[in-house]
């Protein structure tokens, strides 16, 4: 049942609240009017069916959809327990509305604050959120006091590897049954064994298939690596080709490996006569890779929590994240 509020300077009233699952395709509209291009029902689908998302809305009084954020509920590490912590994405506000968005009993500010309110469960005891929000509305979101910042990303570029560098052996994986399931599990495990201090979106094999694998419109490819010698796994990478350029989008790996799955992706780029890898990490792992990247930028992102956590877990976790551009639900 949504909820009645007053926004307007008038006293229109609008309503806010979640959609029904059934109802998800209903904001194709306002995507298109506020992005200018569709979004597929089977992408939405991909995003919130199954239980995996809940599309907030808050609509006019005439009962048109006027902004809109989706919530997405993502398997999370916090400090080394499972968690299912909150994911905003596809934060949009038609042109349409009247009153701004930047005062208090704005739609933006009465969408986000029940939202936030739903956060803190069982499952979820610190409330915790995040997402990706550009800066203007980092910035609103700030100033409402809805939105805090965690982190920043930025966007590390790498070029092919000269001849004489280690050879890994790369195995891509068109599904994560059987054995080579198996070797990406064990690497994730150790991967959330080394970011037990700090927070990490699961990256096991169920979240890989969801994730890439099973997504609709995307064809990314997801490879295996194994040490020169030996065949050990050493972890696993995905990769989406744009044109002579690729973007490296997740990274399972034991930390003291990750050079060598960043070395392997280089490897795989020369191979495909690519001429640039970028990725996208948040601030606090930035050190593991810097000797290996030709250049590092900050992005405009800033990656947003929960200011309603406890405080003391927000200074506890500052800083402290693992996220590439794979955390995303648009790249």
């Amino acid at each position: 049942m949504m909820s009645r509020y007053r926004y307007s300077e008038e006293g229109d009233p609008a309503l806010f609240g979640p959609l029904p699952e059934g109802e998800v395709d209903l904001i194709r509209p306002l995507f298109h009017e506020v992005f200018g291009h569709e979004v597929s029902a089977d992408l939405l689908h991909w995003k919130y069916g199954g239980g995996r998302g809940v599309s907030w809305v808050g609509r006019d009084q005439a009962g048109e959809l006027l902004i809109h954020c989706g919530l997405f509920h993502r398997r999370a590490l916090v400090g080394g327990r499972a968690q299912r912590v909150a994911q905003l994405v596809d934060l949009m506000a038609s042109p349409r509305m009247h009153g701004g968005l930047s005062r208090k009993q704005s739609p933006f500010y009465l969408l986000i604050a029940p939202l936030l309110d739903t956060i803190a469960t069982a499952d979820n005891p610190g409330a915790w959120a995040f997402g990706f929000p550009s800066d203007r509305a980092m910035r609103l979101g700030e100033h409402l006091g809805v939105f805090t910042t965690i982190d920043r990303v930025y966007e590390l570029s790498f070029c092919p590897p000269s001849g004489t560098d280690v050879r890994y052996r790369l195995v891509r994986l068109s599904h994560l049954s059987g054995r080579d399931g198996q070797k990406v599990q064990h690497v994730w495990q150790q991967m959330a064994a080394d970011l037990g201090g700090g927070v990490v979106g699961v990256r096991d094999v169920e979240y890989l298939h969801q994730r890439y694998l099973k997504h609709p419109e995307k064809k990314y490819q997801l490879y295996l690596v194994l040490s020169p010698r030996l065949r050990r796994p050493l972890g696993a990478f995905v990769v989406h080709p744009e044109g002579n350029d690729a973007e490296l989008m997740d990274i399972i790996s034991p930390l003291r490996h990750v050079p060598k799955i960043v070395q392997a992706a280089r490897q795989w780029l020369k191979a495909t006569n690519g001429h640039q890898l970028k990725l996208w990490l948040a601030s606090s792992h930035i050190d593991l890779l810097a000797d290996q990247a030709v250049s590092i930028t900050p992005l405009e992102f800033r990656i947003m929590a929960n200011p309603f956590t406890p405080a003391e877990e927000l200074q506890r976790f500052d800083q402290r994240w693992w996220l590439t551009s794979g955390d995303t639900d648009y790249r």
